[in-house]
């Protein structure tokens, strides 16, 4: 199909605003009843349900941070027919103490993927990808989408930094960052017929429910 037509700039586009407010990670289930992802038509570069184990909704960790410190990068590069693109989002979480420890020790060695909502209101998609993502002879599930059993296209444990600081002025804290390699840009999550067309998070503010 030929690129036909452009792309136009409104007063929206002018004053978007940056910034990540939400980010939601679980783990990848890939054994028993794995996760049932749902891709969107063609041309529409979204994922559109991601349901748990059969399911028929997922139950995502919702990570609080600091204002103004989430940032979600992209890095592409292209060498020859193949682009990959190289995703990382980073965020703070104040104050070391012993829950903050713990849940970032769960993150060590597993297959993550990731909900980065930007202060637009967009809910990026990191570890999910049409690529990568099985294709093994048939033996994946048939759904109208790809459930991911044998998935390649994850997001992972980066960097931890941080620490105490010395002075009482310094701040205490750590900086994490998750990354993912991908070989195509990141899809946004659009559901179009669940029961919430956006992740809806607890009154707790410490899980969210994806559709």
């Amino acid at each position: 199909m030929a690129i036909d037509t452009g792309l136009a700039i409104g007063c929206s586009d002018l004053q978007a605003s940056g910034g990540i407010q939400h980010i939601l990670i679980r783990e990848w289930n890939s054994t028993g009843s794995p996760d049932d992802i749902i891709l969107g038509v063609a041309g529409a570069h979204t994922v559109t349900s991601i349901m748990d184990s059969g399911g028929t909704n997922s139950t995502w960790g919702v990570y609080e941070t600091k204002i103004e410190t989430p940032a979600l990068i992209i890095s592409g590069t292209t060498e020859g027919n193949v682009s990959t693109y190289e995703c990382s989002i980073t965020f703070n979480l104040p104050k070391m103490d012993l829950t903050k420890i713990n849940k970032l020790q769960e993150f060590t060695g597993k297959c993550l993927m990731i909900l980065a909502e930007d202060t637009n209101n967009d809910w990026f998609v990191l570890g999910i990808s049409n690529t990568l993502t099985g294709s093994d002879g048939n033996l994946d599930p048939a759904t109208a989408g790809d459930t991911g059993t044998r998935q390649q296209t994850f997001a992972k444990l980066g960097t931890i930094e941080g620490g105490s600081g010395a002075a009482f002025s310094d701040e205490n804290g750590l900086t994490v960052t998750l990354t993912c390699t991908q070989f195509e840009l990141p899809r946004l999550y659009v559901n179009v017929g669940g029961t919430s067309t956006t992740p809806v998070i607890a009154a707790t503010g410490l899980t969210a429910t994806v559709y």
